[in-house]
């Protein structure tokens, strides 16, 4: 029936059947997969904190604690894991409505904030047993049990006996510091008896592990919130070691412990940066050594640390004393808030996009401060051999050509035309770009098998009619040898490989430590024990050779840059960490020549004696 002139036109409500969630469980463990294995104490920590800031300015406590009542009344159950605090609590019906439905919350949602999903998420699926929530609002205490039905297999919340999903609850049962508002949720974990409390497979230092992951998550806490947690929970109440210990973030450590600190605006995004002091806090409770982050909105995204954290500042342009410098990127909203988190919280996303480190590093080494480049030139200080350097140089312009794979750039008045049919490093090519010499092309011959391109349109590629000029030679690497007992490598950087190849600066690190170069030089030790204070040249000898073979091999893949038949990718490829490694391994050829350069240095041996 049409619709008169008169009658209102139907909103668009009113013709929409709106999308609903099947399979609950499904949606929510799926989801709960993508979560970093810790991330349900973040969660938890970011509700209570919203709870406390809706109190409008007062001060809140948040306590991650054991729940001590219920292990008094039954200890058989295990330490009870419990978050608490003194924020604007829930009533029983406002708990149903808000926990029951995935994508809820009491605070307001938005991309930027609270999702609503992500204590649910992250912590529901480690605790099929439930999340007991207990709430006081005008000290008005009451109950839910969110948990995972054995019988359904289903996600909800558990009926009391009062025929409702909450339950009224009396003071009793009320934890510390709450008073007359203010919420506890209980981890009940998935079988019982279990110790929630206890340190998971992620959590570092075991006895203080939410103390140490609060502190390298968040940068730092709203003024009006104190964040405290239990640590050595299982010894005597009364031992002074059983306590609560104040969470600040790593902000406040990290002024504490460096030497010196900045900022670096880069392009549509602010570093922060830290040097820091050689002694420092080491007690584990906070990220001690050199590391990089993402900063937002007061919180830590993408932390590196270790081997990845190496990787990440030496991209950065930090190649020596790494261990003491940390960078934080913070990046500078869009026009249009297309800066924003993931649903699980752990990574950044720039209009969808992952954050654009490369681009970072890039603009960073361009401007790196002045105290960054002091604490590497100081670490660096004696760690490069200049003698063995000038004598690979010149052993190497011996056979300089065979590391120049002729190449050839296209320019519109080169002085070279390429006869090439993109099948070999640079092509062959003739003088004169003023065609004097008709291509094959010129003359209507087809050349090359043109299905090898992949279309058609190959047999049409211009292979033999364009200008060019032949590109320049290759400057060779500089080798720095590092190692851990002089302090410019820390332990598990290049841990038993032989040497990386930091492109950005061309430059080897050459892990003294590796055992084939250690092995090497003790082998020759051996055959001169007879001449003292022979060590300081057999090592630079051994290094000599090593590190000459180590040059080789870099300068020969990057010869191979752009030769028609290796993409960047597949170059790289050849200058890793294993591939360096591989590279040293044959030692036959090695170990002649250090024979020969130690016998004209100390003396040559018999042949008996040479092994």
């Amino acid at each position: 029936m049409p619709i008169s002139a008169n009658q209102p036109t139907p909103r668009s409500s009113d013709n929409t059947l709106e999308m609903k969630v099947a399979n609950m469980t499904f949606m929510l463990e799926r989801l709960s997969q993508d979560c970093a294995p810790l991330q349900f104490i973040r969660e938890l920590t970011e509700n209570a904190i919203d709870s406390i800031e809706a109190l409008g300015g007062e001060r809140g406590e948040i306590r991650w604690d054991v729940d001590w009542t219920r292990y008094e009344l039954d200890s058989c159950e295990g330490y009870k894991l419990a978050i608490i605090d003194t924020g604007i609590g829930m009533t029983g019906p406002e708990m149903v409505n808000y926990i029951n439905q995935l994508s809820s919350s009491m605070h307001q949602q938005s991309k930027h904030g609270n999702f609503g999903m992500g204590a649910k998420i992250a912590a529901a699926p480690k605790n099929t047993l439930g999340l007991v929530y207990l709430s006081w609002k005008n000290d008005e205490g009451s109950m839910i049990h969110l948990w995972k039905d054995p019988d359904t297999d289903s996600y909800g919340l558990r009926r009391h006996q009062n025929g409702e999903f909450w339950l009224p609850v009396t003071n009793d049962i009320k934890p510390e510091p709450i008073k007359k508002n203010g919420t506890a949720v209980i981890l009940l974990g998935n079988k019982p008896g279990e110790s929630t409390i206890d340190a998971p497979p992620e959590g570092i230092i075991p006895s203080r592990w939410i103390v140490r992951y609060l502190n390298s998550r968040y940068y730092r806490f709203p003024q009006s919130v104190t964040v405290k947690a239990r640590e050595n929970w299982t010894l005597p109440r009364e031992d002074k070691h059983n306590m609560l210990r104040k969470i600040v973030g790593q902000e406040a450590w990290l002024k504490g412990n460096s030497s010196d600190s900045g900022s670096v605006s880069l392009r549509d995004a602010t570093l922060h940066w830290w040097i820091l002091k050689e002694k420092v806090d080491d007690s584990g409770s906070h990220f001690s050594s050199g590391h990089a982050a993402a900063l937002y909105d007061d919180e830590l995204y993408e932390t590196v640390t270790g081997r990845s954290g190496v990787a990440r500042l030496q991209s950065f342009g930090v190649i020596f004393g790494y261990n003491r410098v940390v960078l934080y990127v913070e990046p500078l909203q869009t026009k249009n808030g297309g800066l924003t988190a993931n649903t699980a919280r752990t990574q950044l996303l720039l209009e969808g996009q992952p954050l654009p480190w490369s681009d970072y590093a890039a603009h960073f080494r361009e401007q790196m401060p002045e105290p960054i480049v002091k604490l590497m030139d100081q670490v660096a200080a004696g760690t490069s051999n200049s003698e063995n350097a000038s004598s690979i140089r010149e052993r190497l312009k011996q056979i300089r050509d065979l590391f120049k794979f002729t190449r050839y750039r296209p320019v519109a008045d080169g002085k070279y035309r390429i006869d090439d049919s993109f099948t070999n490093a640079g092509g062959l090519a003739t003088e004169g770009a003023g065609g004097a010499n008709p291509t094959s092309r010129d003359q209507g011959v087809r050349t090359g098998n043109g299905g090898r391109g992949g279309d058609i349109y190959s047999l049409f590629a211009n292979t033999g009619n364009i200008a060019a000029d032949e590109i320049g030679g290759l400057t060779d690497p500089q080798v720095i040898w590092v190692s851990v007992r002089d302090r410019t490598r820390t332990s598990d950087f290049l841990e038993d490989r032989a040497a990386k190849y930091l492109p950005q600066v061309n430059t080897i690190h050459a892990n003294a430590d590796f055992r084939v170069f250690t092995d090497m030089v003790a082998r020759w030790q051996k055959f001169y024990l007879q001449v003292s204070s022979c060590g300081p040249v057999i090592e630079s000898v051994v290094r000599e050779w090593f590190q000459q073979q180590l040059v080789e091999t870099v300068l020969g893949a990057l010869a191979l840059r752009r030769s028609g038949n290796w993409s960047e990718q597949e170059v790289e490829a050849l200058w890793t960490e294993e591939a360096l490694t591989s590279a040293v391994l044959p030692r036959y050829h090695v170990d002649e020549r250090i024979k020969r350069s130690l016998g004209s240095k100390l003396g040559t041996l018999k042949d008996k004696d040479a092994g």
